[in-house]
């Protein structure tokens, strides 16, 4: 706990430093409305608000140095985000806060960051994502962790990430029947750092032509009565661009458990139009075989601008049980340029 208020004393300092000769400094907040609602086939159905949050994005930059903050204020269980905020296995009102510093081909990256995790579904932002379509790493997983990060970009098509964390915990699998295992009390009811567990993880952007990737191989440790353990995920995140169709596979492989694909297909119909197609499937050796599909229909009414986004989607799948879900939402944003010099 000492190391971890001495690195945000840091993080402070130098942020404070960095404000009194920005760049520039930007501000930026999300607005996203949604109503869902859930049908299990012989167990009735629910309405919810679905993934509706506010957040907000304070960033700026000064020379070789950078620095970003995300708030997550509200979301359908507000109270959830103001608790627990030691605990490395909640979501909490603080999504990230880093100070990035770069010289030449590299930059160093200290403070709550996204982990390094591969596949494009986890490159995106939070409000981005249409939650019944998404794989069972994004829903599962912590994502914003403390640690630091070192990055090489040798040349405009290719960077390489090189993280060290708190232990993030991602998709647990649900085991056949006829097994047992001892859930870790860490990862997944720890505080950061607790324990020793930690995640590392490597990544890769590329870019040849037509082809875009995001790779990644990480190991998470995690411990508990019998002992100690970790989680060896690969991740191979790639899209194919063709005109206004974009069609990515994100893989993603927990060794000796189970694999799980998230494949989709997204044609910018115009301007003020898209449609996604997203499936997914789930196998292994000590999970369940389950699968999912659905799709989304997004509109932009603004000139020139994504910033506001009108969806209506439908999904089917057995990712949590048999389950229908059809939803409407609004994601709107609104970017202010705070300072410019």
């Amino acid at each position: 706990m000492k190391k971890l208020a001495i690195l945000c004393i840091s993080l402070l300092f130098a942020a404070g430093t960095a404000l009194r000769a920005q760049d520039e400094i930007t501000f930026s907040s999300v607005h996203r409305l949604d109503g869902a609602l859930y049908s299990y086939p012989g167990a009735g159905s629910e309405m919810t608000f679905g993934a509706s949050a506010l957040y907000t994005f304070f960033e700026g930059n000064l020379g070789d140095f950078s620095w970003s903050v995300s708030n997550h204020w509200l979301s359908t269980e507000p109270a959830s985000l103001y608790r627990d905020l030691t605990l490395s296995t909640t979501y909490t009102f603080l999504d990230w806060a880093y100070l990035a510093y770069g010289i030449g081909d590299f930059t160093v990256t200290l403070g709550k960051q996204c982990v390094a995790l591969g596949g494009f579904e986890y490159d995106k932002y939070d409000y981005e994502i249409f939650d019944p379509l998404a794989s069972r790493y994004w829903n599962d997983g912590s994502s914003y962790q403390w640690g630091g990060m070192l990055s090489w970009a040798p040349s405009e098509n290719h960077s390489f990430d090189l993280q060290f964390v708190s232990s993030p915990t991602f998709y647990m699998p649900e085991l056949r029947q006829d097994e047992t295992l001892v859930f870790p009390t860490a990862p997944f009811e720890q505080k950061y750092f607790a324990g020793g567990d930690y995640g590392l993880f490597l990544r890769w952007y590329g870019s040849i032509g037509n082809l875009s990737t995001i790779w990644s191989i990480s190991n998470a440790t995690y411990h508990n009565i019998l002992g100690r353990g970790n989680y060896v995920d690969l991740v191979l995140g790639n899209r194919f661009e063709a005109g206004n169709w974009n069609f990515t596979l994100d893989y993603y492989y927990r060794w000796g458990m189970n694999y799980q694909a998230m494949f989709s297909v997204e044609d910018r119909l115009s301007d003020h139009f898209a449609l996604l197609w997203k499936a997914g499937y789930i196998d292994g050796a000590r999970t369940d075989r389950s699968y999912q599909f659905g799709t989304a229909l997004q509109y932009y009414p603004l000139q020139e601008s994504d910033n506001l986004r009108i969806h209506a989607l439908c999904s089917y799948g057995n990712f949590y049980g048999d389950t229908l879900t059809v939803g409407l939402g609004l994601t709107w944003r609104f970017d202010w340029t705070l300072l410019e010099r």
